[in-house]
């Protein structure tokens, strides 16, 4: 059965995280935003009810400012969706419940007077007896927030997601890995999208006006785009030297005899096989076996298996006997093909190779 890169995420599953992201960010503020803004731009606006009217006795658009008295405090849902209400009493007998914070409730007491303004019929605002202003969860000031806060951060994320569903799509139409062509190419631009939510959430958080949230929020992105071009750059030209350091550290090393070594060879080629996690080695060549003793059956690897470069191994998975993980990447013809391998062992594999690799010393065995 032949093995090619069963493991990781796929990139429908990526598809189905990041659209929902997207349109999150992008559908929920262009639904709400408008209103909020208007709602905003009303209250603010809005002059003082007359004098001893009731708001439901006037149809202008005012802050209607009335004494109360508490009359209770409710707590409903539970752990983390906790609501916290204030019951306010009125002097002509009616009640109304508010919604506030958890702290702001705490800073009022059962049975003390308060001063509420209420615009269109919702308590928007509770003064305390010591001159406090503590504002309602209906209170339209600042209502845009959270949903620039979700604008910015949900998606960039998604799309970055989407990036990483499309570039994981090219390399398994090509027959490449992220183990060979480098994690950069979707840590960077998902690592930028994480970086540019949470700096452009506190730009947002602390923006006077919504106007100037969105200028902010655009600066953040005209410095993010740059900045995330020149760590994409930075990573493709350290990929090529890094390969050839690590190369040069492992050396090269002919195998004199036939040794049995726990390794994974994994591609799209029929010698990558599950139930094969040990490769045989010597100078006739390379084979992968079940077997660790190498007394079982053996598929040769070929010899137009020709040697690419070198990878650390951080993205191996787990392998019985591995260590210290190397990856070595080969071509056979259009395939790449990954054998990853303890470090000790790399040498050996890499002297089986025909041609050898080039740029790559001599191995020295370390001194016991």
């Amino acid at each position: 059965m032949p093995m090619y890169r069963n493991g990781g995420i796929s990139p429908w599953q990526l598809v189905l995280l990041g659209l929902p992201l997207v349109g999150l960010g992008v559908g929920v503020p262009a639904v709400m935003l408008p209103s909020a803004l208007a709602d905003e731009r009303a209250y603010a606006a809005a002059a003082p009810c007359p004098g001893g009217a009731a708001q439901a006795d006037t149809t202008a658009d005012c802050l209607l400012t009335q004494r109360a008295a508490v009359t209770g405090k409710n707590i409903t849902g539970s752990g983390d969706n906790k609501k916290y209400f204030l019951v306010l009493g009125f002097p002509d007998g009616t009640q109304q419940r508010a919604q506030l914070g958890k702290n702001s409730q705490k800073k009022v007491e059962t049975g003390e007077p308060v001063t509420v303004v209420s615009w269109r019929h919702e308590v928007r605002e509770i003064t305390t007896r010591d001159d406090e202003r503590l504002t309602t969860r209906a209170y339209p000031v600042g209502s845009y927030i959270p949903l620039m806060l979700v604008a910015v951060m949900a998606t960039p994320l998604g799309a970055s997601l989407l990036w990483m569903a499309h570039w994981l799509r090219q390399l398994r139409r090509t027959g490449r890995s992220l183990a060979s062509t480098g994690r950069w190419h979707t840590s960077v631009p998902f690592v930028t999208a994480m970086l540019y939510g949470f700096a452009a959430m506190v730009a947002i958080a602390v923006a006077p006006s919504a106007t100037v949230a969105a200028a902010a929020a655009g600066g953040v992105a005209v410095g993010a785009v740059p900045l995330s071009a020149l760590a994409w750059r930075g990573q493709r030209n350290k990929a090529g030297p890094r390969a050839a350091r690590l190369l040069a550290a492992t050396g090269v090393c002919a195998p004199v005899a036939e040794a049995v070594i726990p390794a994974r060879v994994s591609g799209d080629v029929p010698y990558s096989r599950t139930d094969c996690d040990h490769l045989v080695l010597g100078p006739a060549g390379l084979a992968v076996t079940p077997d660790a003793q190498g007394m079982s059956w053996r598929v040769p690897l070929p010899v137009s298996l020709t040697f690419v470069r070198l990878h650390r191994g951080d993205a191996v998975g787990r392998i019985d006997g591995v260590s210290r993980p190397l990856l070595v990447e080969c071509r056979d013809g259009d395939r790449e093909v990954l054998i990853a391998a303890d470090r000790d062992q790399v040498p050996w594999i890499l002297g089986a190779l025909w041609p050898q690799p080039q740029g790559a010393l001599p191995y020295v065995p370390p001194r016991t």
